[in-house]
């Protein structure tokens, strides 16, 4: 089996308790989504520091690129996290916002190929076949069936 689909099976795996614990403190312990989303990745980045022995010099590559990570993280990443960690609350089920955020996946298949394309010193080569597409618009599917049957 390929690294990385071992590794985003591992993943998916590690995600099915982390999705349910969001509501469990809501529930349970009045901890809000938004307090949980800072605990969480206050522990993922600590996590991710230590567990790779990273030193200040691979944390920093440079204090442009750290500013341009950090600014994407303040604006995508915690308007689509805040977004995600509160209607995961209030859903009929935990699971239908994570299935629908994660059809993100589409998206950044078509781009990467996109870029791959257009800015080839830039972007890595993209895979691309009958069984990728597949994939694709069934994602695209259950993700209609989802959002119209709630």
């Amino acid at each position: 089996m390929n690294g990385w689909l071992m590794q985003s099976l591992i993943a998916m795996l590690l995600l099915v308790p982390a999705w349910i614990s969001i509501g469990f403190f809501d529930r349970n312990f009045q901890v809000k989504s938004d307090i949980f989303l800072i605990w969480y990745f206050m522990g993922a980045a600590i996590a991710s520091a230590c567990l790779n022995g990273l030193s200040y010099e691979k944390i920093v590559p440079s204090c442009k690129l750290a500013s341009v990570m950090m600014l994407i993280g303040l604006t995508f990443g915690s308007a689509a996290n805040i977004l995600l960690f509160r209607a995961v609350v209030i859903a009929p089920n935990p699971g239908l916002p994570v299935a629908i955020a994660n059809v993100a996946s589409v998206g950044v298949f078509l781009v990467s190929l996109l870029l791959c394309r257009w800015l080839p010193s830039y972007f890595s080569t993209v895979k691309i076949d009958k069984w990728s597409l597949l994939g694709v618009g069934l994602t695209i599917i259950g993700s209609a069936i989802i959002a119209t049957r709630r």
